[in-house]
């Protein structure tokens, strides 16, 4: 896949579903306050096993994610990192 540049882009996995929480770097550090309930949300619409991409633009997301992800069950399958933002791709745990 590639962008509007034309460069190759990095994919992820197939999404079931998408958050965005772009736009925060004036609140950098506090996003996952905001991002985990946000997260919690975004998952009770999805059925076990399907997958949610998460986009979010604080670097220090990558680290809360996989530490909430650990601690909830859900599988994170994997990190995309696109300039300044990444990708994050999680698989909802079974009930």
């Amino acid at each position: 896949m590639k962008d509007a540049a034309g460069n190759a882009r990095a994919t992820g996995p197939h999404a079931d579903a998408l958050l965005e929480m772009l736009d925060t770097s004036q609140m950098q550090g506090t996003t996952c306050a905001l991002l985990t309930p946000a997260i919690k949300a975004k998952l009770r619409e999805l059925q076990p096993g399907q997958v949610l991409e998460i986009r979010v633009d604080d670097p220090l997301a990558r680290d809360d994610i996989a530490s909430w992800c650990r601690l909830a069950g859900h599988e994170l399958l994997t990190t995309v990192e696109e300039g300044s933002r990444l990708r994050v791709f999680l698989r909802k745990k079974p009930d």
